[in-house]
């Protein structure tokens, strides 16, 4: 599905901006196959514009896994969040909380007993650790 929202992507950008790439959040959202949280990563990794927290899931489900936030997805998590942390530190959160969900905070079968916050993390659903 990617290799046909890349195709598609390029010939939009061909056409309605002469081969560029918009730069605004509404811009970059009305692209194929992108959503906010790749808009506003986009916006503040390209033109250093910090417009909002790319939340994924991996944002999602650290945050109310720690007790900081309880939201049922990524959206929800995103208001949460930027209420709760201060701007300067969007950009640093995700990257993060991305990393840390790929390698230790699994989704399924997280590694608990290696995570160095195993002593203060609450832990919330979490069913099963290794």
């Amino acid at each position: 599905k990617k290799a046909v929202y890349i195709k598609k992507v390029a010939e939009i950008l061909k056409e309605r901006y002469d081969g560029d790439i918009p730069n605004t959040v509404e811009g970059l959202c009305s692209l194929p196959g992108v959503g906010e949280k790749m808009a506003y990563l986009a916006m503040c990794t390209a033109w250093d514009q910090l417009e909002g927290l790319g939340v994924d899931t991996h944002v999602h489900r650290i945050s109310n896994r720690l007790g900081w936030i309880k939201t049922s997805n990524p959206k929800e998590s995103r208001v949460a969040l930027e209420a709760l942390v201060p701007r300067e530190q969007w950009q640093e959160l995700n990257k993060l909380l991305v990393g840390f969900g790929q390698q230790t905070c699994l989704p399924v079968l997280p590694k608990c007993s290696e995570c160095l916050n195993k002593n203060i993390c609450a832990a919330i659903g979490v069913k099963k650790k290794r």
